[in-house]
């Protein structure tokens, strides 16, 4: 018992650290450097009122809504290169979090979740979105969260974080679109199995009764 205890101790405190390293590798130097033109882009097209944020994302801005929205909240509070970026820092280092502390209770073994951590948190493209006045990182966190949302669906039928990462993809990047079916299609296919069709005898058999006939053979 006291050693099942001090093993989940160290591995809390491995997480730890490694969050920690996570969250330094993207908000290090995070000023350091002016924006670039698509970051500059950004920042302008959500600096304004609300509506201005609105009709600029739709006309200027290839992005949908939702971080146009997050970028207006935040530069709400201050105007600078290291606003501009603190969402998508943050969401790296919540995503790395999110691998770390989430997936364990969802089922995935602890140093398979400490792998994927360790992974994303030292990829060098992950820690160079971190950086940058886009969605991508703030995608790869909702990318996390709807599998983790579709494993906890898959373990006892909770749907709430599953839909509500299925619901803000599309608002943040396109590309969650395809993630978020194929989520989608996987929950689908899991509550309602495709009947097994044996071609020989025209009969189409459930998986449970495929089982049972398995069984009494």
């Amino acid at each position: 018992m006291a050693s099942g205890l001090d093993s989940r101790r160290c591995w809390v405190v491995a997480c730890v650290c490694l969050l920690v390293v996570a969250a330094g590798l993207r908000f290090y130097n995070l000023s350091g450097h002016a924006l670039e033109f698509d970051e500059a882009v950004a920042a302008i097209n959500s600096k304004d009122t609300l509506a201005e944020v609105v009709d600029n994302t739709r006309n200027g801005n290839s992005s949908p809504i939702l971080h146009p929205l997050a970028l207006w909240a935040v530069q709400k509070a201050q105007r600078s290169e290291f606003s501009a970026r603190f969402i998508s820092a943050a969401a790296s280092a919540l995503t790395v979090g999110a691998l770390l502390f989430l997936m364990p209770r969802l089922g995935v073994p602890r140093r398979a979740a400490f792998l994927a951590g360790l992974l994303a948190a030292m990829s060098v493209v992950a820690i160079e979105h971190a950086q940058h006045v886009r969605e991508y990182a703030a995608g790869a966190l909702i990318a996390a969260l709807l599998m983790a949302g579709l494993l906890r669906y898959l373990r006892d039928g909770g749907k709430g974080l599953l839909c509500a990462a299925l619901f803000a993809g599309p608002l943040l990047q396109y590309g969650l679109v395809l993630f978020g079916a194929a989520a989608l299609g996987i929950a689908v296919v899991a509550a309602t199995p495709p009947p097994f069709i044996c071609s020989r005898r025209g009969i189409g058999i459930s998986q449970p009764g495929l089982g049972m006939a398995e069984a009494a053979r």
